[in-house]
């Protein structure tokens, strides 16, 4: 007669094995931690890149359409096809898939004596400075708020993260003491005489930029695109009144070093590298939350400049016509 076998007995996991089984998972994610975060960061430089490109792509056409760049800060005459009045940014509107935006800024401007109350395109009008769209932010600038602002003076302001070189969208006399720019340049290609694919035309730069040990008039600033206030055009109404704040959106501006920003322009403009944006972030130098420096040239292509890049070439990259010798690739 055949014995029926005892049942199996079922055999657990030891609490050591358990807790074996734990550390292996966590070291695994420990190791897969940084290549997800380094995937996303590819991600979000790409979308940065790309931003760059269509803002590269929105200047060719404004050159095409009136036979030059926008002015950094400035308006076009009546007999041109528009009368406009406002930042580079501004004026690029209806080439960067912005022209509502653009349109409703069509109203009442008070220009200063004797040109009198004009209807022109100015941010002033229907709050349009208060607005920021995503073609405008990097999405890894870590200073950006929620609602793509910065605040000037308790006045919320549309933020970007993409500005233009000053050198090329204004006319600067940097053998000048001190050196001098009229903001109303109206490059055209032509003028880039060390080329349009050596020279930057578009860089990164912090949204918030904070530093108590500059001079006092940059120690707060940041990067607002319809940001107009200057002593050049002090007929402007509130929130662009004087005295004017370290948010213009440009770099390389040489009307900013006789009021303290001896790094604005040479060498040490050099751009910086992830900085704490509320610490050592200088608002007159481009900045990026990158590990490079996203950038776009005058011909329209975009590139990115590593970070042991030497001031020296970075000037010379900015420069228009400065006879050097420099390839971006």
């Amino acid at each position: 007669m055949k014995s029926v076998p005892s049942a199996t007995r079922l055999r657990g996991f030891t609490l050591v094995e358990v807790l074996v089984v734990i550390a292996i998972i966590g070291i695994l994610v420990g190791l897969l931690l940084p290549a997800v975060q380094a995937a996303r960061e590819a991600s979000r430089r790409s979308s940065c890149a790309n931003n760059m490109r269509q803002l590269g792509i929105a200047a060719q056409n404004h050159h095409d359409t009136l036979g030059h760049l926008p002015p950094g800060i400035g308006y076009y005459t009546p007999n041109e096809p528009m009368r406009v009045f406002g930042t580079y940014h501004f004026h690029l509107l209806p080439y960067y898939e912005q022209t509502s935006l653009f349109e409703r800024s069509f109203g009442d401007t008070p220009f200063a004596a004797p040109v009198g109350t004009q209807q022109v395109h100015y941010a002033g009008n229907q709050g349009v400075f208060g607005q920021s769209t995503a073609n405008m932010i990097c999405p890894s600038d870590p200073s950006v708020e929620a609602k793509r602002t910065v605040l000037v003076d308790g006045v919320s302001f549309g933020a970007t993260c993409y500005v233009p070189n000053a050198l090329v969208n204004a006319i600067a006399n940097l053998t000048a003491t001190p050196p001098t720019m009229d903001p109303q340049g109206k490059n055209r290609l032509a003028d880039i005489l060390d080329g349009t694919s050596n020279t930057i035309l578009h860089a990164e730069k912090y949204a918030r930029c904070e530093n108590p040990s500059l001079a006092p008039p940059f120690r707060v600033g940041g990067t607002a695109w319809a940001y107009t206030t200057s002593p050049k055009f002090p007929w402007q109404p509130a929130p662009m009144q004087m005295p004017g704040k370290a948010f213009q959106p440009g770099i390389a501006i040489a009307a900013l070093v006789p009021i303290g920003a001896p790094s604005a322009i040479g060498p040490g403009s050099i751009f910086q590298v992830q900085p704490r944006y509320l610490e050592n972030c200088d608002p007159t130098r481009a900045s990026t939350s990158h590990n490079v420096m996203v950038v776009g040239l005058v011909d329209g292509s975009v590139r990115s400049l590593s970070r042991n890049m030497s001031g020296a070439m970075w000037w010379a990259a900015l420069t228009p016509a400065g006879s050097e010798v420099v390839s971006m690739d």
